[in-house]
């Protein structure tokens, strides 16, 4: 039997990938278009509390504690940083261990390329490996490449998005772009298209204050008509484009849908209406298009809850800190037995 590999003393593993050309997740794509690797957590609700659906080639479903309108991102979105793709295709870089991550090609602009729709989690140690993106699993490292340039270069660690790690939230990374660059034309009045405010809107199935800026970028629309509850957005819409919660289950083609398919994106690159952006706000725009449009960056910004139902939550999320806090106690008691055991 193959002893464990899991070393608990360590807090991070690393992930290894040989060449991301390597099997059918690039397919076409000319290499050097990728530059970085992106890695993103998710963070999972502690409490269920209020609702919206999702539908498309995927299925249906309800989304229970939704932190974005209907056929948005399931989960708050943490970047966690941003890995150096060699011009070998090669990536090898340190991840956060006991932690749901998933990974995003992008390109010299920071532009989504292609994109995982699941998530893995590297244990405490684990080096993880692929060949490349999306290849067959029973596939095979190729043995005849030389060294690689990632692994010549050594393990990277993950370069940061503009400042500490954070949920990505509407209000905090992209409601102040609109303020500075956006609301003075676009703010609902006349014949102006697309009120950009931060004006909130209740949305009373999904027990949430989104704001008339993100129901109006995202075309979203009540699936309740008269209660104007239920708030479902437009993934496939041209102005702002993502991959849908709800999108075809076998794998995407490169640029099938993200920032690179986002006409708001192009505008903004041409200087719509001689508005000049930064490349901090471009890189903000681009990264909530291709995190899949989130709201809110935890489960608790702009809820429209009942006292009680702020209780709910905190009794349950309070619930999962002391687990994880005894968890950490009884790793913590099992590697001092070890030790011992060993001298």
């Amino acid at each position: 039997m193959r002893p464990s590999l899991v070393d608990y003393r360590k807090s991070d593993g690393t992930c290894y990938v040989q060449d991301v050309h390597a099997g059918p997740g690039l397919e076409g794509v000319p290499r050097g278009t990728v530059k970085t690797l992106r890695v993103v957590s998710l963070e999972f609700r502690a409490a269920g509390i209020g609702s919206n659906g999702n539908g498309g080639p995927g299925g249906g479903a309800l989304i229970s504690t939704p932190v974005a309108v209907g056929n948005g991102a399931w989960d708050p979105k943490v970047i966690l940083g941003d890995a150096t793709v060699h011009d070998d295709g090669s990536v090898f870089f340190r991840v956060p261990a006991r932690t749901p991550v998933y990974f995003q090609l992008l390109d010299e602009k920071g532009r989504l390329v292609q994109t995982m729709r699941s998530w893995t989690t590297i244990q405490p140690g684990e080096n993880a490996a692929c060949v490349g993106c999306h290849e067959h699993k029973n596939s095979t490292p190729l043995a005849d490449l030389p060294l690689t340039a990632a692994l010549r270069a050594g393990t990277e660690d993950l370069k940061p998005f503009y400042g500490e790690r954070r949920g990505f939230s509407f209000a905090r990374e992209i409601q102040p772009i609109l303020d500075r660059k956006c609301v003075a034309c676009h703010k609902g009045e006349n014949d102006t298209p697309y009120d950009l405010t931060p004006a909130p809107v209740e949305d009373p199935g999904a027990k949430r204050k989104w704001s008339r800026a993100y129901l109006a970028l995202t075309h979203a629309r009540p699936d309740d008509q008269a209660q104007a509850s239920g708030w479902r957005g437009q993934a496939e819409n041209p102005l702002v484009n993502w991959v849908s919660a709800q999108s075809a289950p076998p794998m995407l083609a490169p640029y099938c849908a993200g920032s690179n398919r986002s006409k708001l994106i192009e505008l903004l690159d041409q200087g719509h209406e001689d508005v000049t952006l930064s490349r901090e706000d471009l890189d903000k725009l681009a990264a909530w298009i291709d995190l899949g449009v989130p709201f809110c960056g935890d489960y608790t910004e702009a809820h429209a809850w009942t006292p009680q139902e702020v209780e709910k939550y905190q009794r349950y999320f309070t619930k999962r800190q002391t687990l994880a806090a005894e968890e950490e106690t009884n790793i913590a008691e099992w590697i001092r037995a070890e030790h011992a055991r060993a001298e």
